[in-house]
């Protein structure tokens, strides 16, 4: 029966999920969106996700916590706020992804892409390394040259303070 494919199990649901997410300062709008499905149509990197925007916050409101935790669509996010500048209802879904992210990488092993960029951070300060070729296409665009060396020490502050060394260094 194809219908069968559409049926949650209650005991899949955890209808605390939604409150977790609103008790982060980012995941507060979550209970404004009304599934008109305008973030998702506005989504540039929609093509490229499992679950679409609106089914993010559809699927969290059901307590469907596994599922949307275990999304790759919560990674991929390019934070470009189009979902934000067009919704209705003003729900800041970047910020509401930002809440679920937090709450899976406590919760669950984050993706090895994500992993790297933060340990890029951590040794070099930035994601990729700043050669002279990048500063001198910014010269030659009229922007002020990267500092060659940003402040990795205070950096590693950060990351040690916020435990975020502790997610990176798991699986190691």
């Amino acid at each position: 029966m194809e219908n069968e494919e559409q049926c949650i199990d209650s005991s899949q649901l955890d209808p605390n999920f939604k409150y977790e997410i609103a008790a982060s300062p980012e995941g507060r709008g979550i209970f404004f969106c009304y599934q008109c499905g305008t973030c998702s149509a506005s989504c540039p990197v929609q093509h490229a996700f499992d679950l679409k925007p609106h089914e993010i916050i559809q699927k969290s409101l059901l307590g469907l916590r596994d599922e949307v935790l275990n999304s790759k669509t919560i990674w991929i996010c390019t934070t470009c706020f189009n979902c934000l500048e067009r919704c209705p209802q003003g729900v800041n879904l970047t910020d509401v992804l930002f809440a679920i992210k937090n709450i899976a990488s406590r919760d669950r092993e984050m993706p090895d892409a994500v992993k790297t960029l933060l340990e890029n951070i951590f040794e070099m300060g930035r994601i990729a390394e700043i050669s002279d070729f990048e500063n001198e296409d910014r010269e030659d665009l009229g922007l002020p040259a990267i500092p060659e060396e940003p402040d990795v020490e205070g950096i590693r502050k950060i990351f040690k303070k916020t435990k975020i060394t502790e997610l990176i260094e798991e699986g190691e």
